[in-house]
């Protein structure tokens, strides 16, 4: 008696076991098999100015960018003529830091001061437009630099 219960519940289980696994196969929705990590595209803009707000053409960035693998590297942008300057982006690669540099001299207004801005501490606008999958979309820091002129020499 006890073999033939058995027998029965095995019975049972397993065509249980078989409906559910075969409702579960559906052609309706297709399931995608993804392989590889999440990736992100960081880039920085803004505009520099100097202290009375007046664009500045030609200021050297230097964009500090980091990933797991190279390490820390510094690429360079210039800005535009309405002082806006815009970076590459940079697929995988954090953004630590802009340094603006003054390397024209007396041309567009004097000679400028560097200046550092550190981006560690700071949250970029992220745009998810074109995300999919493990493409998350485009991190944006908006940075405005504003410089500060060098004294002049009286010697």
């Amino acid at each position: 008696m006890k073999a033939k219960l058995s027998n029965a519940s095995q019975w049972i289980l397993t065509a249980i076991i078989s409906l559910l696994g075969f409702s579960g196969c559906s052609k309706e929705e297709e399931m995608r098999c993804m392989y590889g990590s999440p990736t992100t595209d960081y880039k920085a803009e803004g505009y520099i100015t100097d202290e009375a707000g007046n664009p500045i053409e030609g200021i050297c960035v230097k964009v500090e960018i980091f990933d797991n693998l190279n390490g820390s590297q510094i690429k360079t942008v210039y800005s535009g003529g309405d002082g806006l300057f815009i970076t590459p982006k940079y697929r995988n690669q954090h953004i630590l830091s802009l340094t603006a540099t003054d390397v024209d001299g007396d041309k567009n207004g004097g000679e400028f001061n560097d200046k550092k801005i550190n981006l560690q501490n700071m949250q970029p606008d992220q745009d998810k437009t074109n995300a999919d999958g493990w493409y998350q979309g485009v991190k944006t820091y908006n940075v405005d630099i504003q410089l500060t002129k060098k004294p002049a020499d009286n010697e």
